[in-house]
């Protein structure tokens, strides 16, 4: 079998995957299939099939690419990712999370093998389907093109406050994790640098400049020194809470949050930018500015986590987290096709944010401003 993964291609032995697959179940396991579903920017995913003593089952086998930046550069790096992940993911709160069923590593020549002959890893995760949740972003661009909310949109969002306010509530004592946290957010492959350094070149575009990107990058560091000692913060986090497939509702209004990511304690404010950052981009991104019904979601969220958390400082340490997940969401290859107006509006909402000591929820117009 051929595992196409970006530019690199890898052989996995059928009958070694049975034998694998044997072990594992101890009882006889047949194959059907391995088809590949797709790739991102992170991952490449295949759908693999099999028998175990005539009856079926189906995982999804992930495998982290290698050659897109993020970070990801070296085998070493991509092994870290799934050995998190599959922490993160059978750690989630019960029935928000699909299971991660095992992290193994590939040789050259196909087989399943100690880590020391290993050329890649690959995870082995349940399936998720569109039957068990369609991703939230559904519903946002349900709302932009109806320009108007319905119970269920409210429901729900109060629903994404309630999942946080729970996750959040898991606290630990170190100091180490904290900072180690904050330092990521300014360096880590995946967050705010290495976006930058997955940008196309910064010296080409037309939206910002590398002064403006240099900035940015000089005032992240401060920030980084202002924060980076309020570690009775430190509490258990989701790490990638966004609604591109990763937040899902079950037709019964439960909550899936699957693809927990990055770190498992950290800022609390990192999970809360994430998800509400959405509201004033799918606004931007359609309207042009901030205005309904993303209005009415963006306060209810953010006033709704901080009723429920009794997060008072939450406004005082979010400006950097909002600038990270700011280059998120203006990344080009993400979204191509944005007009120069919308995306200078975002990055105008990251240069202000990190300008004011303090993040007020009613001031999201001023912060788009020029």
């Amino acid at each position: 079998m051929k595992l196409q993964v970006g530019p690199k291609s890898f052989t996995l032995k059928e009958k070694e995957f049975e034998n694998y697959l044997s072990h594992r179940f101890k009882k006889q396991t047949r194959v059907v299939s391995l088809s590949k579903l797709g790739e991102g920017f992170h991952n490449a995913g295949f759908l693999l099939s099999f028998k175990v003593e005539g009856k079926e089952r189906r995982w999804v086998m992930r495998i982290v690419r290698g050659d897109t930046g993020w970070g990801h550069d070296y085998l070493g790096d991509r092994a870290a990712v799934l050995l998190l992940q599959h922490q993160l993911f059978n750690t989630a709160p019960r029935g928000t999370c699909c299971r991660s069923i095992d992290v193994a590593a590939l040789s050259k020549n196909g087989k399943i093998v100690s880590l020391r002959d290993a050329v890649e890893f690959f995870d082995l995760v349940e399936e998720v389907t569109d039957k068990e949740g369609r991703p939230y972003a559904d519903d946002l661009f349900r709302i932009a093109r109806e320009h108007a909310l319905g119970d269920v949109d409210l429901k729900r969002c109060d629903m994404l406050v309630d999942y946080l306010a729970k996750l959040h509530s898991q606290k630990k004592k170190n100091p180490i994790l904290y900072k180690r946290h904050i330092r990521d957010l300014v360096g880590h492959g995946e967050m705010l640098m290495g976006v930058v350094d997955t940008y196309p070149d910064i010296r080409k575009l037309d939206f910002t400049s590398p002064k403006e990107i240099e900035d940015i990058e000089v005032k992240m560091v401060k920030w980084r020194n202002t924060i980076k000692f309020m570690d009775h913060r430190l509490s258990r986090i989701h790490g990638d809470y966004h609604p591109f497939g990763n937040i899902r509702f079950r037709k019964d209004n439960s909550i899936m949050a699957l693809d927990l990511a990055r770190e498992e304690f950290g800022e609390p404010a990192d999970d809360v930018s994430c998800l509400s950052i959405n509201y004033i981009f799918f606004s931007v991104w359609h309207y042009g500015k901030f205005v309904e019904p993303f209005k009415t979601l963006f306060d209810r969220f953010m006033e709704g986590y901080v009723k429920a958390t009794g997060d008072e400082e939450l406004c005082d340490v979010i400006p950097p987290f909002y600038a990270f997940r700011g280059l998120v969401v203006t990344h080009p290859l993400y979204y191509p096709d944005m007009e120069y107006t919308k995306r200078r509006l975002m990055f105008n909402f990251i240069v202000n944010v990190l300008n004011h000591e303090r993040f007020e929820i009613d001031k999201v117009d001023e912060y788009l401003g020029a």
